[in-house]
């Protein structure tokens, strides 16, 4: 089943290989570079350079990193945006559910600290505003007076709201050559609220399947067709890579890949069959197939990728099952008990005490259509937090009332140690 075909999903290994924007088939593609939010940046070239911190600090395989609140984005996508003296180049955060690719501009409040200058369209030649009379102005975009368009919208990133605009977009850097696509429509965000962006990205980048997202304006450009896949570096010792985002036919041919077919094509979500969960490779029976389904009148249920949210989200029913077979393994098993209280930020958490009991601690698989299976291990299922003096190891699955979400701690599973450069790619 090759995981090429727009309409699969795949789960695969593959060997990292640079980032660059050329495509070997001479066909329409190119590649972006996928970097963690603690690489650092030339803002005017583009260049990346070397994780800021020690890869202890920032190693998301690690049992202990530093817990970073929900919403944080830790990959996003280098761009350059603006044209002239108001080009800069920004870490954007990936977004599989907002409509629109968007950054801050000048003026936005309430002011937040970003890496790089605020982009200023007044410094951008080729910046134009959207009008209400374009064929972009329609829902979920409004027309505002005479000649905007203003959008809103909230994902685990921000609430943000501004006006619809069009400027140049540039890629790659001065190593490998840049290359600019004028006219891409984006958001101009005067208003970001709750933004969880800790000081570095700006704004994001949407990948949903709506025509003003980010890679159906590539197709629509000729720069690229609409098929991506997105992979993800471990860095281990190699701490100057990056993982990439690879658009139209830059996206490698691995048909070997295990693989599972998206659901409900009419909507602008990335939906998956999920049917199943085991935990320490025991199946949970009375969690079934139906209480992942989708309502499609209700819009409730089903479940969905979004690397775009931190953590994975499971719908209520399903969860109850599982956190009770974790509380009951844990007791039994190792003899850890649940807290009686509530940690910060988690919604189920143990005391440990005992030294190398994180190695011991369970797994799960998720059981997907057509056969694929997706095993998250223990190192990122739970996150070490200190809580009234005691250490506690939380729970990184949460409960529901709406769908499930499969965000980037659980895409990040632990790739089998090898002699070589790691990543997990997924291909749409």
């Amino acid at each position: 089943m090759s995981c090429l075909s727009a309409s699969m999903l795949c789960f695969l290994l593959a060997l990292l290989t640079p980032a660059n924007l050329t495509s070997a088939t001479g066909n329409i593609g190119f590649s972006l570079p996928l970097v963690s939010s603690h690489h650092k940046l030339n803002h005017t070239t583009g260049e990346i350079g070397e994780l800021l911190l020690p890869e202890a600090d920032v190693n998301p395989m690690n049992i202990r990193p530093k817990v970073a609140p929900a919403g944080w984005p830790m990959f996003s996508v280098v761009v350059g945006v603006g044209s002239g003296r108001g080009q800069h180049f920004y870490k954007l955060a990936l977004d599989f559910v907002g409509n629109l690719t968007w950054i801050r501009c000048k003026p936005c409040t309430p002011e937040e600290q970003q890496e790089g200058p605020i982009f200023d369209a007044a410094l951008s030649p080729k910046y134009a505003l959207v009008k209400p009379t374009s064929i972009h102005c329609k829902p979920p975009f409004v027309g505002h007076g005479h000649d905007k368009c203003s959008f809103s919208g909230t994902t685990s990133l921000a609430a943000v709201h501004g006006y619809l605009a069009s400027d140049v977009f540039t890629f790659g850097d001065t190593g490998t050559g840049h290359r600019s696509l004028g006219g891409l429509i984006f958001g101009c965000a005067h208003r970001a609220t709750e933004f969880w962006n800790h000081g570095i990205v700006v704004g994001a980048m949407s990948l949903n399947k709506r025509s003003t997202s980010f890679k159906y304006q590539l197709a629509a450009h000729g720069f690229a067709t609409s098929k991506f896949s997105y992979c993800l570096f471990y860095h281990g010792q190699h701490s100057a890579k990056h993982g990439f985002l690879r658009f139209g036919s830059d996206v490698p041919n691995h048909d070997h890949a295990h693989s599972t077919a998206l659901m409900y094509h009419d909507t602008m979500l990335y939906f998956i069959g999920l049917e199943g969960v085991s935990l320490n490779g025991q199946r949970l029976t009375r969690i079934n197939r139906g209480m992942f389904s989708r309502d499609q009148a209700r819009k409730h249920g089903g479940t969905i990728i979004d690397v775009g949210t931190p953590e994975t989200r499971m719908i209520r029913a399903a969860y109850d099952i599982l956190e009770a077979a974790v509380v009951s393994d844990l007791q039994h098993r190792l003899g850890v008990r649940r807290a009686g209280y509530r940690v910060p930020g988690s919604h189920l958490c143990f005391i440990v005490s005992i030294h190398g009991i994180y190695q011991k601690l369970p797994s799960i698989t998720l059981h997907l259509a057509g056969g694929a299976q997706l095993t998250i291990r223990w190192d990122l299922l739970f996150v070490t937090k200190m809580h009234q003096g005691a250490q506690h190891a939380c729970f990184l699955i949460f409960p529901d009332e709406k769908m499930t979400v499969l965000g980037y701690s659980t895409l990040l599973r632990r790739i089998a140690r090898t002699t070589v450069a790691r990543s997990i790619c997924l291909s749409f």
